[in-house]
């Protein structure tokens, strides 16, 4: 009986440690599987930017006597320079900036500084780049504001106030931190750092942070300048309450900056496009924030266009008559017509081989039934175009683009490098936009923005430029840092006196007053798409830790399974 008992208990010992191990297979199995494509995606990640610090910077071109490269190393042993720096990013989201680094004066100054240098070209080692003129990057002062957060904590399009703002140096940063005033936050993630200051408490400068910087050169020829604004409705009577909309060429850094009060605009003028262009489709209350011109009067709107690295555009007039008949929404309700006009923002582009300009093509009037257009080239050995109007130029000699509306067949040209057009210029270039910040990285929007970028790619000079060795000692020399300000009660930390570096002795240099301009009929033209952001993203660390919990599970499992033989035989 006995035996019988114990002939009965077996089969169920048996199956006990056939579910037990068939439970660990399957466990094994779906442990394999996800670490398999945990390990996959660590060969796929590559795809996304994964960038390191920038170990030195190379300053050349024909705007500099004395094009050198300098390491990392020398770049510690310099005089460095730090402060909480003001910024207001594309979304736009205001946020404070700590960065610590060597003076970009200090840079030209070894580097041998031309009079005539004009442009200065910023260029990381992931691709991307950042130009600004000699103006506004070492002439304009730039500041930190102190209460940048007063009005509005975030939104960057209410301005802080512009109160007790401190001067600030351009620096190239080894030590940085986003998102805070606190010394102790910095580390060199980033470095190689642009870092600038605002010009205005409204001036969003985000965007110039370009990291990684490797390469700076400076240029020596004319800065181009920024389109025009345009305006969505056509001027004349319009219905009372209507909206006028302005715009760029590219909604992105080139800001419309206008009045309605018969004033010169400024940089101190409202900011109508403060939401770039690449955020629009994100955001339900664009009009809150992009706030559209409501007539209600006879309004004359003066308006022009600045941004980074280029020329502020002409100042251009919209002129409205405020109808409250009701004869222009009358007007406004009947089908527009057929085309009667079309033309081409540039008559003529300089265009080194290899370089592409958008041209931008303008269909009236506003309320025209089809504003579809065709684009040709007389000659694509020398220039081609798409169908939005990028002309990129292949070949040496000249050629003409023409643009023909669908409806109509009317027509607007574009010599590209005609015979009377200095060859040796860099034209107005526009490059194809990439989508990065993105560039540049944002928590307050639904989508991540990256330390703002819109750079674009560029092909890189290889010459060799003169040993950094060969730097003047004394030019390195540090000099005795000044008695810095003391923190001011705004709800952020300043650094200690033995934290901050010597403000720039440099004399003082007030920005240039804007030149007379032209004042020119608005066209509207068709905007292209939005600026693309840089992705910064490292996953090593994580794909690391799952190799490592693959090998403890496999190892685990195993014995475990040994274990659970040992027990059934």
């Amino acid at each position: 009986m006995q035996a019988d008992k114990r002939k009965g208990d077996t089969p169920v010992a048996e199956k006990r440690h056939t579910v037990s191990l068939c439970l660990i297979k399957s466990y094994c199995q779906l442990s394999l599987a996800f670490l398999g494509l945990l390990l996959l995606a660590a060969f796929v990640a590559p795809c996304v930017a994964l960038a390191d610090p920038s170990k030195s910077v190379e300053i050349t071109g024909e705007g500099v006597t004395n094009p050198l490269t300098i390491t990392l190393e020398q770049l510690q042993a310099m005089e460095q320079y730090q402060h909480v720096y003001s910024v207001i990013n594309t979304w736009p989201t205001k946020k404070w900036y700590i960065a610590e680094g060597v003076k970009l004066r200090t840079l030209f100054d070894l580097a041998g500084l031309k009079e005539d240098a004009t442009l200065v070209k910023f260029l990381s080692n992931d691709g991307f780049e950042v130009t600004l003129t000699v103006q506004e990057l070492l002439n304009d002062k730039r500041y930190d504001y102190p209460y940048l957060m007063d009005n509005h904590p975030s939104d960057g399009s209410i301005p802080g106030s512009p109160a007790d703002a401190e001067e600030v140096e351009p620096i190239l940063a080894l030590n940085s931190a986003e998102d805070n005033s606190e010394p102790a936050a910095m580390n060199d993630r980033d470095s190689l750092l642009l870092v600038v200051g605002q010009r205005v408490v409204t001036e969003q400068t985000n965007p110039l942070f370009l990291k990684y910087v490797n390469r700076i050169e400076v240029l020596t020829t004319p800065p181009p300048k920024w389109d025009n604004p345009k305006a969505d409705t056509d001027e004349g009577e319009v219905p009372a309450g209507a909206l006028i909309r302005l715009s760029t060429k590219r909604n992105d850094m080139d800001k419309i900056y206008y009045t309605t009060d018969g004033s010169t605009p400024t940089l101190n003028s409202p900011m109508f496009n403060a939401s770039a262009g690449r955020w629009w489709p994100l955001r339900d209350d664009l009009d809150s924030v992009n706030k559209p011109i409501e007539i209600n009067e006879d309004t004359i709107i003066k308006a022009i266009t600045i941004g980074p690295g280029k020329l502020n555009s002409d100042f251009v007039t919209f002129t409205y008559k405020a109808d409250f008949t009701g004869r222009a929404a009358e007007r406004a309700k009947l089908p527009g017509g057929p085309p009667t006009g079309v033309t081409l923002d540039q008559n003529a582009v300089n265009l080194k081989i290899g370089s592409t300009y958008e041209l931008s093509a303008t269909v009236g009037p506003s309320n025209a039934v089809d504003k579809s257009v065709l684009w040709s080239s007389s000659d694509t050995s020398v220039a081609t175009v798409d169908n939005n109007g990028l002309v990129t130029v292949v070949g040496p000699g000249t050629a003409v683009i023409t643009v023909k509306t669908v409806v109509g067949g009317l027509t607007a040209s574009s010599v590209v490098n005609g015979p009377n057009q200095e060859q040796a210029g860099n034209g107005q270039i526009v490059a194809l936009e990439e989508e990065p910040e993105a560039q540049e990285e944002q928590p307050e929007p639904p989508a991540p923005e990256p330390d703002e970028q819109a750079p674009t790619e560029t092909d890189m000079d290889t010459s060799e430029p003169e040993s950094a060795d060969e730097i003047p000692e004394e030019l390195v020399e540090p000099e005795e840092p000044d008695e810095p300000e003391a923190p001011v009660e705004n709800g952020r930390y300043l650094a200690g006196k033995e934290a901050l570096a010597a403000a720039s002795n440099t004399p003082d240099v007030s920005a240039a007053p804007p030149e007379s301009q032209s004042v020119q009929v608005f066209e509207v033209s068709v905007d292209d798409g939005p600026a693309q952001l840089q992705l910064e993203q490292n996953y090593l660390d994580f794909y690391t830790a799952g190799v490592f919990a693959f090998l403890f599970l496999f190892g685990a499992s195993r014995r475990y399974m040994e274990y659970a033989r040992e027990v059934k035989m």
